[in-house]
């Protein structure tokens, strides 16, 4: 993964908080210590996931760990959503080298809903893919 640094300075970039940006990159990489995620999970993760395993789908069912990511960030407001999908995007240019950031975008963009959050992150990274690119895999 990138170091939180390269996290923190596209996040700035998009005019995100660092208060929000920081919590993001902990939930993000450490959801197992993150007391309110953990909180989130006990009290609604079963009905969530339930409705997931209902579809028996499997491509949705792999979604699990990070959909309940995504729907924790959803109640806490637009920028956390912001800030997971652009920490989501970094971590994938960074795992998957072989991709380019717009086919990062593509693969992204069929595991989850559109929203302007996700509308968002893609502009930044489109509008500076080589910088950002360069900074995930330096």
């Amino acid at each position: 993964m990138p170091k939180w640094e390269v996290h923190n300075k596209w996040a700035e970039k998009m005019g995100l908080p660092e208060e929000i940006t920081n919590f993001v990159n902990h939930l993000s990489d450490f959801p197992d210590r993150t007391q309110e995620f953990k909180a989130f999970c006990e009290r609604e993760g079963e009905g969530i996931i339930l409705r997931l395993v209902r579809t028996h789908d499997f491509s949705t069912i792999m979604k699990i760990p990070k959909y309940l990511q995504l729907m924790f960030v959803r109640q806490k407001g637009n920028e956390y959503v912001t800030a997971w999908y652009l920490h989501y995007v970094l971590d994938y240019i960074r795992m998957a080298p072989a991709l380019t950031a717009e086919e990062i975008l593509k693969r992204t963009e069929d595991r989850f809903e559109p929203c302007q959050e996700w509308e968002s992150t893609k502009k930044i990274v489109r509008e500076n893919a080589e910088e950002l690119v360069h900074d995930c895999r330096a």
